[in-house]
C-alpha cells in the first residue's frame, strides 16, 4: 500500500528537458554571452516544479512555458529591448537577401553543436544522476546575495573577467583614473570618469557602481554643455584668399574595420595633413552622427537632447555661413531610410542636398534603393555647383559600406559586394578625387569623418553588424584633415592627435584655420593649429544604451538596468 509521503514525492516530477536551457543559459553566461538574471530564472523554475497531481495539467505547463521561456531568454540576452524592435519599422524594409543574411548571421552553429551535445549529456546522466538538483543548485548559488559571493563566485570563474578591475574599491568610491589637477584656485582635484572635476576631500560613502557611473555620466554633460568652439564674426575676416571647405561623412567606416578588411595603410590616409588617432564619434548610428557633427561647435551632449533646439553657434555649418560661406549638402543616396534627410536638415545651415537621381547606381542599398557611386557623385556635384559663390562649404554623405549593400546590376537587381571591395572602391574614389582637386589647384579643406564604424567583428555581447550598444571597435573612427592649394604644401610626415578628441577638436580645428589665414600665409604652422585641441572622454549614447569606460574598463547601461561591465 503507497503512503500519502510517497505519493507527495511522486508528484515532484522534476524539471525533465528544462534542465537543458537552464544548463545551457548558465554556461552561457559562465562565458560572458548571457547577462543572466538569476532570480527570475529560479522563480521560473520554481513554477515549472510546482507539483500538478494530473499529469496532463503537467504536461500542459511546460507547452504554456515555452514561450515565457523564450522570453526570459531574450530579456537575459544582450538583445535590444522588445520595445526598440518595435520603434524599428523600417526593419521590413530590409531586402530578402539582407534579411537571410542577418539571420545567418545570429544562428552560432558551435553553439548549436554544443547544445546537442548538452541535450544528449543531460539524457545520458539522467538515468543515475536527478539532474534538477544540479540545475536547481546551480541557480540558487547564482541568486544568492552578493556579500554571500553566490553569483560572485561564478562570476569569478568566467576567463574574461580577470581585467584587473577591483569592484569593492570602486564601490568605496574609487576615482575613474586616480588623477588630479588644480582647479581653479589651487585646491587638489580629482578627476573622474566623466573629466569632470571633485574635490579630492569629498567623503567617501560607501555607493554602488551603478550610483557613481550614473553621478559620472551626469557631470560628464554637465561638464560639456559649457564647452564651445568660438568662430566669431571676425574669423578669417583678414584673409585674402578664399577657399572652400568639404566635409566627407562617411557611414560605417572605423579603424577596426579598416584593419579587418586589412584598408588600413590606404593612400587615401597617409595623404592626410592631421589625423585624429583616438576620436570617438560618440554613436553607433547615421542619424544620431550627423546631428553630432552638425552640432560640432558645442560640447557633447547626450542622446535625447540631439533632438532638441541648441543656440545657432553650436552648429559648424551654420558658423561657416555667418562667415560667408555658401552651404550645401550631397548625397550619394536618396536619404529616406529612417528620415535621414529630416536629420540632415533639422537646422537651417543645410538646405535640401542634391542628389544624382541623374547618374545610374553603382551599388544596391540593403532596402533596395540606389546607391551611387563616390567619384561620380562628387564630380557630378563639382560640375554642377555654383560658380557664383566663392566660398562654399559642403557635406557630402556617402552609404556605400552601409551593411547589407550590393553591387547593382543591370537588370535592376544585386549581387553580392563584401565590404573589403565596397571599402576599397570607395577609399580608391575618395583619393581619386582628391588627386583631381589637387591638379585643378584650387584652395580646398578636405575633412574627412566618418559617422561610425560598421562592427564588422563581433564580441561576446553584439554579433558582427549589430550597433545597438555603441562599443569602442564602432565608435573609434578615422578623422583627418587635408590642405589642398598651398604653396607650402603638405604637413611633414603628417600630424597625428593622440588624445582622445571628438566633434569639438574637429570644429577648433578649423576655426583655427580660419583665424590664421592659413592660405595667405607662406607656411603653415602645423603646431599652432593642433596643439592644445580640446579634449573629449570617450562616451557613447544610442537610444537607451550608454557606454562608457571607467577605471579603463568599459560599462554599458541597458535602458534603465543596472551599469554592467562590457565583455568583450
Amino acid at each position: 500500500m503507497t503512503s500519502e509521503s510517497d505519493t507527495g514525492v511522486r508528484y515532484w516530477r522534476g524539471l525533465g528537458l528544462w534542465n537543458v536551457y537552464f544548463i545551457a543559459k548558465l554556461i552561457l553566461f559562465w562565458a560572458g554571452y548571457l547577462n543572466f538574471h538569476a532570480y527570475y530564472n529560479l522563480v521560473f523554475a520554481s513554477i515549472l516544479l510546482l507539483p500538478l497531481p494530473p499529469l496532463w495539467l503537467h504536461r500542459l505547463r511546460h507547452v504554456l512555458a515555452i514561450p515565457v521561456g523564450i522570453g526570459l531568454l531574450y530579456y537575459d540576452s544582450w538583445f535590444p529591448p522588445i520595445s526598440r524592435l518595435l520603434e524599428r519599422p523600417e526593419v521590413l524594409q530590409f531586402s530578402a537577401p539582407y534579411l537571410l543574411e542577418l539571420v545567418n548571421r545570429f544562428i552560432n552553429w558551435n553553439m548549436v553543436g554544443a547544445g546537442i551535445l548538452l541535450f544528449v549529456a543531460c539524457l545520458f546522466l539522467a538515468q543515475w544522476v536527478r539532474v534538477t538538483v544540479l540545475s536547481v543548485g546551480a541557480l540558487v548559488i547564482c541568486s544568492m546575495p552578493a556579500e554571500y559571493g553566490g553569483r560572485q563566485l561564478l562570476q569569478n570563474l568566467q576567463a574574461g573577467y580577470a581585467t584587473g578591475i577591483d569592484v569593492q574599491a570602486q564601490s568605496a568610491g574609487q576615482p575613474g583614473d586616480g588623477s588630479k589637477r588644480p582647479d581653479g584656485n589651487g585646491a587638489a582635484m580629482e578627476e573622474g570618469a566623466s573629466g569632470a572635476a571633485v574635490p579630492a576631500t569629498t567623503p567617501r560613502t560607501q555607493r554602488s557602481i551603478t550610483e557613481i557611473l550614473n553621478g559620472a555620466l551626469a557631470a560628464f554633460h554637465e561638464a560639456e554643455a559649457k564647452r564651445t568652439s568660438a568662430f566669431g564674426a571676425d574669423a578669417g575676416t583678414a584673409r585674402t584668399t578664399d577657399f572652400d571647405i568639404i566635409v566627407l561623412s562617411i557611414c560605417s567606416l572605423g579603424w577596426s574595420d579598416l584593419s579587418t578588411a586589412q584598408l588600413d595603410q590606404h593612400p587615401l590616409f597617409r595623404n592626410m595633413d592631421v589625423i585624429f588617432d583616438n576620436f570617438n564619434a560618440a554613436t553607433a548610428y547615421s542619424g544620431p552622427a550627423i546631428r553630432r557633427l552638425l552640432r560640432a561647435s558645442c560640447g557633447q551632449t547626450s542622446h535625447s537632447a540631439l533632438y532638441d533646439d541648441s543656440p545657432d553657434d553650436c552648429y559648424l555649418f551654420e558658423n561657416l555661413r555667418n562667415l560667408g560661406f555658401q552651404t550645401q549638402a550631397v548625397l550619394n543616396h536618396n536619404g529616406k531610410f529612417q528620415d535621414f534627410l529630416g536629420d540632415l536638415t533639422m537646422h537651417p545651415s543645410l538646405g535640401e542636398p542634391l542628389i544624382p537621381e541623374a547618374l545610374p547606381p553603382r551599388w544596391t542599398a540593403f532596402d533596395g534603393s540606389p546607391v551611387w557611386g563616390d567619384f561620380e557623385t562628387l564630380d557630378y556635384w563639382w560640375q554642377m555647383r555654383p560658380t557664383d559663390a566663392t566660398r562654399r562649404a559642403t557635406l557630402y554623405n556617402s552609404i556605400t559600406l552601409h551593411d547589407g549593400n550590393r553591387e547593382a546590376t543591370a537588370d535592376g537587381g544585386g549581387r553580392a559586394a563584401p565590404y573589403a571591395t565596397r571599402g576599397k572602391a570607395l577609399l580608391d574614389d575618395l583619393h581619386h578625387f582628391i588627386r583631381r582637386l589637387e591638379g585643378l589647384g584650387k584652395p580646398v579643406v578636405v575633412v574627412f569623418v566618418p559617422e561610425h564604424g560598421a562592427a564588422l567583428s563581433g564580441d561576446l555581447m553584439q554579433i558582427a553588424g549589430m550597433r545597438e550598444i555603441p562599443t569602442p571597435g564602432i565608435t573609434h573612427i578615422p578623422v583627418g584633415l587635408k590642405i589642398i592649394g598651398h604653396p607650402a604644401g603638405s604637413a611633414p610626415a603628417g600630424q597625428r592627435i593622440s588624445g582622445d578628441t571628438s566633434y569639438l577638436a574637429l570644429s577648433e580645428l578649423l576655426s583655427r584655420l580660419l583665424r590664421q589665414s592659413v592660405f595667405d600665409q607662406e607656411a603653415i604652422d602645423w603646431s599652432e593649429l593642433t596643439s592644445d585641441l580640446p579634449l573629449t572622454r570617450p562616451v557613447s549614447e544610442n537610444s537607451g544604451t550608454v557606454l562608457m569606460t571607467y577605471n579603463a574598463v568599459p560599462f554599458v547601461r541597458l535602458g534603465e538596468r543596472e551599469w554592467i561591465q562590457y565583455r568583450q
